[in-house]
């Protein structure tokens, strides 16, 4: 994502769309209530007597104020809607609804009432570029899956068959499907990559990865091969690599990665001490009002969702935490941990020390 221009004084900020990610940025970022500008078509009608007729679209620069969003899976397009607040006044159309449809290389003015920490995170962590491009392949001799990690969740691209007979059965045309498999691998690598440096990361249980990495050195050089084993494919296996310490170092600017280490210790620590842990508005506010909370995380579907006055008492609680030297981290929902997160309520605290 690139700022065009901003007035943080003012409340607004206009950016430029670049990527899907920076859609998924955009979804989390605006709220119901919020204004949204900028270009889009809207249909025209004319009046012929008591019948209405559309005689075509016009574009036109319009402000809505928003009601809903979704990213719409077919499309690949995050749809905002809402009531029109402003938009050329020969089309009298002030109050009526209107959506946009928001892909790559458009342009959006986005006007807040208070850009919390919340939102301004958001913001920092699209604008940011530097995140590692990641690809994980799990491979077994029966099939391989394609995954892009990107900063909020894990992307399956495609799956591959290949059709090789089991390794016990004699056939002499093994060889042969193997490398057709392991061509068809490349090949949707190669499309995926579309030119930009990635960190591929072949796993599975068995030799077929150790197999695939060795193919793929010897024709593409340049390319930067991690192996792992995990004990299974698909996306359990997956979840092991991320899980892996080799790994994370290549994953460590990753949200999901962060997201996942943050979690993971909060279970830790509700399984062995949990009097270190504390979760549920109301008794999080307690131990941040008492300088006790060395971590705060809060999930991005509560602020999403949440009634105004509630993500006001989190913006405060936020800030509070931050004034007593506690990190806030900001989880998102779309991946395992920070389902697990929401489901314990949305808002919890590591503490530094045991609070009774």
């Amino acid at each position: 994502m690139r700022i065009i221009e901003s007035d943080k004084k003012k409340g607004w900020v206009e950016v430029d769309v670049e990527d899907e990610d920076d859609l998924w940025h955009l979804y989390n970022m605006i709220e119901v209530g919020d204004q949204i500008c900028g270009h889009t078509t809207r249909e025209i009608k004319v009046s012929r007597g008591d019948v209405e007729e559309r005689v075509g679209r016009r574009r036109v620069f319009m402000c809505i104020m928003v009601e809903d969003t979704g990213i719409q899976s077919f499309t690949g397009k995050l749809r905002i809607r809402g009531k029109v607040v402003s938009a050329p006044e020969d089309m009298n159309i002030l109050g009526s609804y209107h959506s946009f449809a928001v892909g790559q290389r458009d342009h959006l003015r986005i006007i807040k009432a208070n850009w919390s920490s919340f939102f301004e995170e958001r913001l920092e962590r699209a604008l940011n570029k530097s995140r590692p491009n990641v690809i994980v392949v799990t491979i077994d001799d029966q099939e391989a899956t394609i995954y892009l990690i990107k900063d909020y969740k894990v992307h399956e691209v495609v799956s591959i068959k290949s059709n090789m007979p089991g390794k016990y059965l004699e056939n002499s045309d093994r060889t042969s499907l193997k490398s057709k498999y392991f061509s068809s691998i490349e090949n949707e690598l190669i499309r995926v990559m579309k030119d930009v440096p990635h960190n591929v990361v072949l796993a599975g249980p068995g030799f077929t990865k150790n197999e695939l990495a060795k193919y793929l050195k010897e024709k593409h050089r340049t390319l930067n091969i991690f192996e792992e084993s995990t004990s299974t494919v698909g996306f359990p296996g997956v979840r092991e690599v991320i899980n892996r310490g080799a790994i994370s170092k290549i994953l460590a600017d990753t949200l999901i990665v962060r997201d996942s280490r943050l979690v993971d210790e909060v279970l830790s620590r509700l399984s062995r001490d949990p009097n270190l842990v504390a979760y549920g508005l109301s008794e999080v506010e307690r131990r941040v009002n008492a300088g006790a909370v060395e971590a705060l995380l809060v999930s991005d579907r509560l602020i999403k969702t949440a009634p105004i006055t509630v993500k006001r008492d989190l913006e405060e609680l936020c800030k509070t935490a931050e004034r007593y030297g506690g990190k806030v981290f900001f989880i998102g929902s779309e991946h395992e941990k920070g389902a697990q997160l929401y489901n314990l309520g949305g808002v919890v605290a590591l503490l530094r020390f045991k609070f009774s």
